[in-house]
Order: C-alpha cells, then structure tokens, then sequence
C-alpha cells in the first residue's frame, strides 16, 4: 500500500521497558531548536560572512544548501546542513540575519534522530572549525525555544484507548487518505501541546526510504513492526533578558520539566458507558476527552462528569518513571549539549568576548 512518509519511522529511539499494558516503550528527542546571540556587531558579521562561505570548504563532507526565506520568516537567510550521501537527510537547518532586532541572531534547527552521537561530534566540530572557533561559545549562550520528544507505544493504536490533556480544550484529529490516524491535542502556540498519530518502524529498509523521496512510500505495514507516537512538543517563550528569568538554556536542558506530567489516559469504557446511559448517541471517531465531551447530548454537570472521568481513568506508564530517564535522551544529544553544558560552568564563558 501506498503510504504517508511522516508515518513511517526510519529513525532508532532508546528501549525504556515496557508500559502497565504490556506495551514496549521507546523514547528519543525528535528535533530541538534553539536560538543564540551576538555579544558584538564585529562577531555577528564575521559569523554571517562565514556562513556564506559554509560550502567552500574543501573537506566536502557535508552538502550546504542555501534558502532565501519568505517574507512571513522572522530571518531573511538560512542554510540547510545534509551529508553528502545522496538522499540524505536535513541534520541541521540554519537561520540567521533576522529582519527584527529583538530577534535573536542565529536559529538552529537540530535533527538529531538522524544521527549517532559520533555524527553528532563531527558535524558540532565541522561547523566550529568553519565559523572560526565560535560555535561552542553559541551553543553556551543558547536558549531552547522548541524540542520535541518523542515517546513510542508499540503494537498501540490511537483508539485503544481515550486521550486528555490536563487544561487543554483544543484538539485537532488527522485521518487523511494514504495516512494513519492522529490527534492533536493543545493549542500550536501554546507552551505544550501532544500529538498522538500511529506510525510504522521501518528502520531496517532506512536506505530504500530514504533513496524514494516520493511524499508516498509502497509498503507493506503488516512487514513491520508498529506503534503509536506520543509526542511532546514543548516550545518556552522566554528569552535570557526575561523579567521572569524562566528561560531554558541550552545548557540547563537536563532542567526541563516534565511535558508527559499532564498527559491524561482514559479505558473506552467510558464511551461505552456514556452510550449505555443514553449521553451519546454514537461515539466521536476522535478518541479524545475532548471530542466525548463535545458529543455529549446532555450535561452532566462537573461533579458527575469528574467522578465518571475518576472511575475510568487509567494508568498506562508513570510518567514520574519515564521523565526519570530524560538523561538518557539528552546524553544522546553529545556535544550539542555537553559544549554548551561544560563550558557554561565556566564564570564568564557565555558572556566574554573574544580578545
């Protein structure tokens, strides 16, 4: 069958153990975006003028593409990163020469799925030794602003079971032609919001995937293992000069709240029940508490409502457990994060400028 690429994973995660139901559990960090500064007029035009220059060097290692960006973008340049196998997959986008000041300088878009932490060190260490030096001083300075994680459930699909999003009221479902079924939970500019969709562990036939850069792959899905994906995707706001000093550095990352705290699971026993009283006529294809409650055909007020919620609440991990190995995930990240972890420690590193 033909289907969606975004359904199929070609990428691995960590095993973790397995869930309440049985369920094996992988997790990985999916993408992790974040944005530094200049300390001096001087630096950030010799870093721009160095980035134009990317793909002159001799090495030939990795493949720079070079993008002009729509008027909508808050920069007006960026760059993608590839190695230079055919086909090979963006490992790192780059935006810089923001159109507002208050934009930070530099954006870095990490795919670090897509690489072993020894490509992770070559590729940190490529674009150190191009820019002169400077990159480690960057990534010291630098604040998340998005990085989603991923969390996988195997042999799961999305409507085992009923999904929540402790104070969201907002979700989206996807089941589109040539795809797997997914929801979306939480608001797209908000802090946190979860995507749940089902996907297909096609990792062993990576190099014909990724040679097929068709936006549909021919694949048997009963060939290869499944599972559903929850993904966290947690974007702070808060910049280093923030009254409210909340920021997320780059170096703090192992500070990172946990995103799966509010992430709520539910039997469908609970549309069932709902059917049997007569509060739904016929059960939302959305497997969301969010979409059962916009069906219901009458209130049942909050007390009723919470207490019926209590009684079919389930408990398919601890997310306490699971949030436990979030050092895992970020060692995966290497000298992204330990560049940025080693020299912050450092009095003066993150704020010196060069002699």
């Amino acid at each position: 069958m033909l289907l969606h690429r975004g359904n199929i994973d070609i990428c691995q995660s960590l095993n973790i153990g397995s869930d309440n139901d049985g369920h094996s559990l992988k997790i990985r960090i999916d993408k992790l975006t974040v944005v530094s500064g200049f300390l001096s007029e001087e630096e950030k035009k010799d870093v721009y003028s160095k980035l134009e220059k990317m793909n002159q060097r001799s090495e030939r290692i990795y493949r720079v593409e070079y993008i002009k960006n729509k008027k909508e973008k808050p920069y007006r340049k960026s760059l993608n990163i590839y190695r230079r196998k055919k086909n090979a997959p963006v490992l790192l986008h780059i935006d810089y020469l923001p159109k507002h000041p208050n934009t930070g300088g530099l954006r870095l878009d990490f795919n670090p799925q897509h690489m072993t932490k020894v490509k992770i060190d070559d590729l940190v260490s490529w674009i150190n030794g191009n820019l002169g030096e400077i990159f480690y001083r960057l990534l010291v300075r630098a604040w998340v602003t998005r990085i989603d994680v991923a969390l996988d459930v195997y042999d799961c699909k999305l409507d085992d079971y009923l999904w929540g999003l402790k104070n969201a009221g907002k979700s989206t479902y996807y089941d589109t032609e040539n795809g797997l079924p997914g929801i979306r939970i939480g608001s797209n500019r908000s802090l946190l919001h979860i995507h749940w969709y089902e996907k297909v562990n096609a990792h062993r036939d990576r190099k014909l995937i990724l040679k097929d850069r068709a936006k549909l792959i021919n694949i048997n899905p009963d060939e290869h293992k499944r599972f559903l994906r929850i993904e966290a995707r947690y974007k702070p706001g808060a910049k280093p000069t923030s009254k409210q000093k909340n920021a997320l550095m780059l170096a703090q990352l192992l500070e990172m709240k946990n995103p799966f705290k509010r992430l709520q699971v539910y039997s469908n026993s609970l549309g069932e029940e709902l059917l049997i009283r007569g509060c739904l006529t016929t059960l939302p294809k959305e497997p969301s508490v969010i979409a059962l409650k916009a069906s219901l055909r009458q209130q049942l007020g909050r007390s009723r409502l919470n207490a019926l919620l209590a009684r079919h609440k389930t408990v398919l991990f601890d997310e306490r457990e699971i949030w436990s190995l979030w050092p895992r995930c970020v060692e995966q990240l290497s000298s992204i994060y330990n560049i940025a972890s080693a020299y912050g420690v450092l009095k003066g590193v993150a704020n010196r400028k060069d002699d």
